[in-house]
């Protein structure tokens, strides 16, 4: 799905950035990026989501080198194959929890039943269900997240990426999200979470250990 053979990313010089990254991500698999604080975690994720481009070597997504990709072509793969969990909710606050979550997916990839459901059962997966009528302004930020990780889930996009998931969660909700979101792979679809949580790291099956802008994983 992803491979990446000295892939370097500076935006200014004198930053970190990403100055070498090597790794292989397949179907199948949760891996995990590790680091310190100004590694080159965020950079590394803005270059596999295809919000940036590489400055030199090889990042292919789904078979596409990323840095002959024009504009378009970008879009469309993170609306067809991408999903994303930020650490921001960015919920729309004139809807409820449903359809915040049935944003998630596109009218045109299934009936209206099926999307239905597929956002039910998400709602249950995450301990939703009773919030399903719920306005964002009355949740908790932790129940927020919890809305925002279910709206990424309900794509099942084949490529999730994850930054820091469980940031603002306790940790029983915490562990609900997680085991969300590592149910979601499957033969065709992988996951990649950002974390500084060595506990999560060791749960997945793959980690990417980002140091000094190098980041190299081991082969998968």
């Amino acid at each position: 799905m992803v491979s990446a053979h000295q892939a370097r990313k500076v935006f200014e010089p004198g930053e970190q950035g990403v100055r070498d990254a090597s790794f292989t991500i397949n179907a199948g698999t949760a891996t995990a990026i590790v680091g310190p604080s100004g590694s080159g975690k965020t950079t590394l994720m803005t270059l596999l989501g295809l919000l940036e481009k590489p400055d030199s070597g090889e990042l292919t997504l789904f078979g596409h080198p990323a840095s002959s990709l024009v504009a378009t072509q970008s879009a469309q793969i993170r609306r067809h194959e991408l999903g994303f969990i930020f650490q921001a909710f960015h919920l729309i606050q004139h809807l409820n929890v449903f359809e915040n979550v049935m944003l998630g997916i596109h009218p045109e990839e299934a009936t209206k039943k099926d999307r239905k459901q597929r956002v039910a059962d998400q709602l249950k997966a995450l301990g939703l269900e009773t919030h399903a009528s719920a306005f964002p302004k009355t949740l908790s930020g932790g129940q927020q997240q919890r809305v925002a990780i279910a709206r990424a889930l309900v794509r099942r996009p084949k490529l999730l990426l994850c930054d820091e998931p469980t940031g603002n969660l306790d940790s029983t909700n915490g562990e609900i999200v997680i085991q969300a979101i590592l149910n979601s792979v499957s033969a065709n679809s992988a996951v990649v979470i950002v974390t500084h949580d060595e506990s999560l790291a060791a749960r997945c099956t793959h980690q990417i250990r980002v140091k000094d802008g190098l980041a190299s994983g081991e082969p998968q």
